[in-house]
Order: C-alpha cells, then sequence, then structure tokens
C-alpha cells in the first residue's frame, strides 16, 4: 500500500476513533457541566442584558391569552437588547404591527426571558410559543441535516459558501426537513449571524496546534466538537446565559462565537483577552413559527407575515455584516489581541479535516447526498468573485 493511502487511512481510524471518544465523554462532559453550573453562585454580571423596562413581562406558560382576542405573536430569542439580531426582530415587528393594524399584537421577547435557545424548539412544536430564531447549532439537536455548514468542507470558508447553500436549493432541502421535524413553519429566508472564532481567557492561540488541551466552550453542534477535537482541544456544551459562571470559575480556557456576540455579551468583562480568527463557520439564524399558530392565522395574514418578513431580511444581513465589522474593530480598541490564520493555512486545515469527512457526515447524521450538494454550490460560490 502507498504512503500516501496509508497516511489516508490513519486520518481515518483517527477520525473514527474521535466519533467513539466524544459519545463516550462529551455526554459526560455535559453532565459535569450541569452539575457545576447548577451549584455555582449567581454571577454578578452576565453578558445577557435584562430586557427593556418597556416590553411585556413574559409569560411562558401556554395559558397566554390575547387581548380581546386578538391574536399574539411571542418571538423569544436568546440575545440581549443590543444584539442586532433583536434590533431586527424589533424592526419586523413594527413593521407587522402597522401592515395588520390591530390585527395581530406583536412582541419580542429578548435576553431568554422566555425561552432558551435549546427549549425553544419543543415550546414552538407544542404551541407555547409563536415564533423563534434558534441557529442553526441548536437546530441540530432535531434536525441533523443543519448541522452541514458545520462540516469540514464550510471550514475557513467565505461567508458567500454558507449563503450559496442557504438560500438555493439546499436550504429548501433543509426547511422542508425543519417543518417535518418540528411541527413548524420557516418563514423564510434566514438571516446571518456571522463567523464563528474562538476567544480566549489569558490565553494566546497563534497557531491551530496551540489549542491542545484547551477547554473550549460551544453553544452545539457535534461537528463543532468534533472539529475541536481533532485540532486537540477539549469541546464543552455550555448554554450562553451560563457563560459567566463558567469564565469566572476559571472552567474554561476560551469558547467559540462571533465577534459581534462577544462585544454584545462583554466578554473581556469575564477574562478574555484574545481572539483566534479562524471563520470556524458561518452562523445562521432560522425564522421558525409555531405550526399550531400558523394554522389558526387567515390566509392573508400569513402572506403579510411572509413578505414583512422577506422585505427585512436584506436589510437585516447587510446590517448583520456591518456589526460584526464594528465589533471586530471594538474588540480591538478593548485590547484583545487578534490571531488570524492566512488563507492558505486555513485550506490545508480544511482538506486536513477533510480526509475524514465521511466517518465526521455518518457520526453529525447529515443527508451525504445533501452534503455532497451542498459542497458543490459552497465550492462554487467560492470561486466566483465577492458581490
Amino acid at each position: 500500500m502507498s504512503a500516501p493511502r496509508v497516511a489516508l487511512r490513519a486520518v481515518w481510524l483517527t477520525m473514527a476513533a474521535l466519533c467513539v471518544l466524544l459519545v463516550a465523554v462529551v455526554p459526560h462532559a455535559r453532565a459535569q457541566d450541569d452539575a457545576l453550573a447548577a451549584t455555582a453562585p449567581p454571577a454578578a454580571d452576565s453578558p445577557v442584558s435584562e430586557p427593556p423596562a418597556g416590553d411585556p413581562p413574559a409569560d411562558p406558560s401556554p395559558a397566554a391569552r390575547p387581548e380581546a382576542g386578538v391574536p399574539m405573536l411571542r418571538i423569544s430569542v436568546d440575545n440581549g437588547p443590543t444584539h442586532f439580531q433583536v434590533k431586527a426582530l424589533r424592526r419586523f415587528a413594527e413593521d407587522v404591527r402597522q401592515r395588520l393594524a390591530g390585527r395581530l399584537r406583536v412582541e419580542v421577547y429578548d435576553s431568554a426571558s422566555l425561552y432558551r435557545d435549546r427549549d425553544v424548539l419543543q415550546a414552538l412544536n407544542l404551541g407555547r410559543v409563536e415564533m423563534a430564531l434558534p441557529g442553526t447549532w441548536v437546530l441540530h439537536s432535531m434536525v441533523p441535516d443543519c448541522g452541514v455548514f458545520m462540516l469540514p468542507a464550510f471550514y475557513g470558508a467565505p461567508a458567500r459558501a454558507s449563503l450559496a447553500v442557504a438560500d438555493g436549493p439546499p436550504g429548501r432541502i433543509i426547511d422542508s426537513r425543519i417543518e417535518r421535524n418540528l411541527r413548524v413553519t420557516v418563514l423564510g429566508r434566514w438571516l446571518e449571524l456571522g463567523h464563528a472564532n474562538l476567544y480566549l481567557v489569558d490565553r494566546a492561540v497563534r497557531r491551530h496546534e496551540d489549542l491542545a488541551g484547551l477547554r473550549i466552550r460551544v453553544a452545539g453542534g457535534p461537528a463543532n466538537e468534533l472539529r475541536l477535537a481533532a485540532m486537540g482541544a477539549r469541546p464543552l456544551v455550555v448554554p450562553w446565559p451560563d457563560l459567566p459562571h463558567w469564565l469566572q470559575g476559571g472552567n474554561l480556557d476560551g469558547l467559540m462565537t462571533t465577534h459581534e456576540t462577544a462585544v454584545s455579551g462583554q466578554l473581556w468583562r469575564y477574562g478574555v483577552t484574545h481572539v483566534f480568527e479562524d471563520r470556524a463557520y458561518f452562523a445562521m439564524y432560522v425564522p421558525l413559527v409555531s405550526r399550531t399558530f400558523w394554522e389558526r392565522l387567515p390566509a392573508d395574514m400569513r402572506d403579510v407575515l411572509r413578505d414583512a418578513w422577506d422585505d427585512h431580511v436584506d436589510e437585516a444581513r447587510a446590517q448583520a455584516a456591518e456589526a460584526q465589522a464594528e465589533a471586530r474593530g471594538a474588540l480591538r480598541t478593548r485590547g484583545l489581541v487578534f490571531a488570524v490564520p492566512d488563507d492558505a493555512v486555513l485550506r490545508r486545515w480544511r482538506e486536513r479535516l477533510r480526509l475524514g469527512e465521511r466517518e465526521v457526515v455518518d457520526f453529525v447524521g447529515v443527508d451525504p447526498v445533501l452534503y455532497e450538494i451542498a459542497r458543490a454550490a459552497a465550492w462554487q460560490a467560492e470561486q466566483s468573485p465577492p458581490k
């Protein structure tokens, strides 16, 4: 057997072993995380801000009743009021109020004041909340194909590669599977969040090899966990509202998130000092409406909601990109030190990770046919010049 084939087989075996290791280790790590979070003292500060005083009190119970027979559309999100996602949702909510002129009440509940994103999928399924925008990393637990963007072919790739997949035929396939699995309606095109990177606590990571042994928080997604494990790090799943406990308690060496989220969460207050900007994957939010709520609406109100959403997506995406660029500058102003691998290094790591991608695809649960379609669309978009 030739040396390249021996090396390739060794990589495959390594990735398979990582899959087995994660099956055993990650659930145990999550259990430890939950136990520690349950016993940790309340943090004095939190990266999730309190909801603004103008918002009505959250009512997570299914008994919430509309006033005077007017239906209520409650939108539940994890992020705080300064996050661009929440600002975009408030603009959408105001637009819908004006278009429907008293026929629909719309309220945005930020800061996980109604439901955490990890719990909102069940609430949507049961009709206990009307709308949410969970990230693809959250949806993956119920719809494995949402994890396609976290697979090796997308590592270090530009935003247009992921957006071409989300807006194209692969995205419509994923939408149909989300609707089937969760009893929801996908309202329209997805909002972007931006590239996820690594943010370190009192530690400089200048190259991938420096990640060996570091405890890195991820929001979810086994593909994220596998990628970090393949780089030698130890992935831990920690919900965003619990993050201050973990950072202040010295239980994490870093986390995976985006520039804008790092700024809105003021992560420097919790010891974050360095950034490894590796464009791990491109994060997006999917607009979901409870099927129970959707089916009660007349057709013209459904059309208004779809039209209003579509009218806001392009602006929201542009503002997301602007917010990420501004946040990057804000992090530098705050003194965070950046290490930015060049494109050639990222491509080499992408190809290295792809050597075991078949095992990763199978472990993550993404449809292999869908992955091939998505990979081809992403490659074609990456080769095209930026718009």
